[in-house]
């Protein structure tokens, strides 16, 4: 393996470089999966550099070799190092918490590897959990993101010393599962785990939503049997460097009325957690009836209640005048839509931004066709009755006491996403996270500048035109910008060269493109102005 030694640290390296290139090519690039394996450096909440990771070449018949590519903030290459690994092995994730690397792979005949790198390449750790310890639905989980070229989202970084992942833990048939969350630092050695009691009659699952170095937050599900459409929800708070667990929040129940957890947030400048989603009338159902409004509730670090703020969509939230939408759009005002909470904004003021974007369960007219088509013919179809129509993005403003303060939809243009078959029976906040998973809603990432109190929402419109009768731009993303409290919204029309393309987030002002070329085998990346 070859390695770059180097005596400089990245902050050093940044500095050394004053030619200001804004893009740059790689070569022998294999395939885009491993193309798109790219992300931020994150040094004092500001984005300092970018890092790309990606298929390089075959040695022989038993080995492959990736690169990590490492630059400053205008894509000047800073160093780079190879990863050698057993053909047959898929990457599942990458993780940069800032010191360290962690890659995820997945071999069908060995099972889990975790490796950790340094900036350098040195191999600071490495564990392996072989593939008779992996239950039916941690491989079901790998096996769908292999097929669907999408990432896993299982690992988040507490700091810059460690990471913490969620797991599925090993049940006695594949209509049983629990959970597991482990830390470990950056020699991936165990710190902690935490996960339900493998000795339980009932089924639970958790999904992470956020980790800091003081406090891992999860929403945690239990039911009866794998088949129920009835759970409880909770909210679960555990110790980031014990793993002890703080507290169990129950998210209602059929006589006090359920809620629906969307997002948590730990608010490290306030010390306090926030829990965020929709309340419904007592004995209703989460599944089929609409919710009531939206809740904001506030408790401290170690779990006890500091606010509960409840705002109804008829007396509260409709008193907002809706004047960035279409007038197709206001006709509509009346059907369900849900939200899903990508982002979380907390300015120096103290006021609050939720980002959030309308998503609803509808009959899929194609769906039905090639069901209709498929039963025609003798045979079957893996489309469902149902698809996702995906709607507008949604900003909700609070003051510094959490008092709604506004409640803005900025129209873009509605995409459609067919679900596959089954899945129209499957729990809406749920069907939130799968089409968030697979990559289908149209919000693309927040980029933060906390010491300037400057930050950037951006999402992709599928409206490419600047305005009617205008010529089609390849990509048109809009731009919620808020900086020193001022909130602004613009769209921005982007070009290509190739099919095969990427946004993500860059410096202030900017957005990182990422184009693919396949016959080449290069990709380009280049950063693009957003605000001017």
């Amino acid at each position: 393996m070859r390695k770059i030694k180097s005596v400089l640290t990245l902050a050093s390296l940044l500095l050394a470089f004053t030619f200001h290139a804004q893009q740059h090519s790689v070569s022998n690039v294999l395939n885009l999966k491993s193309a798109k394996q790219s992300g931020t450096i994150i040094e004092d909440s500001k984005i300092v550099g970018y890092y790309i990771f990606y298929f390089k070449e075959k040695q022989d018949k038993k080995i492959s070799t990736y690169e990590i590519e490492v630059f400053d903030d205008n894509y000047n290459s800073l160093k780079s190092f190879e990863v050698t690994r057993p053909k047959n092995t898929y990457m599942l994730e990458m993780v940069f918490n800032g010191e360290v690397f962690m890659l995820h792979f997945y071999d069908a005949k060995t099972g889990y590897e975790f490796v950790t790198y340094d900036r350098d390449g040195e191999v600071a750790g490495s564990k392996k959990i072989p593939k008779e310890e992996l239950g039916y639905w941690e491989l079901n989980r790998a096996m769908t993101n292999i097929q669907s070229a999408t990432e896993n989202t299982t690992i988040f970084p507490t700091g810059t010393t460690g990471f913490v992942r969620q797991t599925f833990t090993k049940g006695e048939n594949r209509r049983k599962y629990g959970y597991e969350i482990v830390a470990y630092n950056n020699s991936m050695e165990e710190l902690w785990s935490y996960g339900s009691d493998p000795n339980s009659e009932i089924i639970e699952g958790a999904d992470l939503n956020d980790a800091t170095t003081k406090v891992i937050a999860a929403t945690v599900t239990k039911k009866k049997n794998i088949s129920t459409k009835k759970m409880d929800t909770y909210c679960l708070l555990l110790d980031a460097s014990t793993g002890e667990l703080i507290k169990e929040i129950s998210m209602g129940g059929e006589d006090e009325g359920k809620k629906s957890l969307l997002k948590t947030f730990v608010d490290e400048t306030k010390g306090s957690i926030l829990l965020i989603g929709e309340y419904y009338k007592p004995g209703d159902d989460i599944l089929k009836d609409k919710s009531q409004g939206m809740f904001l509730d506030e408790v401290s670090m170690t779990g006890s209640a500091v606010s509960n703020t409840e705002y109804k969509w008829k007396g509260d939230v409709d008193q907002f005048k809706q004047e960035n939408i279409s007038a197709e759009d206001k006709k509509e005002a009346d059907k369900q839509f849900y939200l899903f909470f990508h982002d979380v904004i907390r300015t120096s003021d103290g006021r609050l931004y939720l980002v959030a974007e309308q998503y609803r369960k509808q009959l899929s007219a194609g769906g039905t066709a090639m069901n209709v088509l498929a039963a025609a013919a003798g045979g079957s179809s893996d489309a469902s009755n149902f698809e996702i129509l995906v709607g507008n993005m949604v900003v909700i403003e609070f003051d510094a006491t959490n008092k709604m303060t506004g409640y803005d939809l900025i129209s873009k243009r509605k995409t459609s996403v067919l679900l596959p078959a089954g899945a129209g029976f499957w729990n809406t906040a749920f069907l939130g996270y799968y089409i968030n998973s697979m990559g289908s809603f149209d919000y693309a990432f927040t980029s933060s500048d906390k010491k300037s109190d400057r930050y950037s929402v951006v999402y992709i419109d599928a409206n490419r035109k600047e305005e009617k009768g205008a010529t089609k731009s390849d990509l048109m993303v809009g731009v919620i910008q808020i900086d020193g409290g001022e909130r602004t919204n613009s769209r921005v029309p982007i070009n290509m060269e190739s099919k095969f393309w990427w946004i993500q987030a860059a410096k202030p002002g900017y957005i990182s493109v990422g184009e693919y070329f396949r016959k080449e085998k290069r990709v380009d990346l280049r950063l693009e102005p957003i605000a001017y």
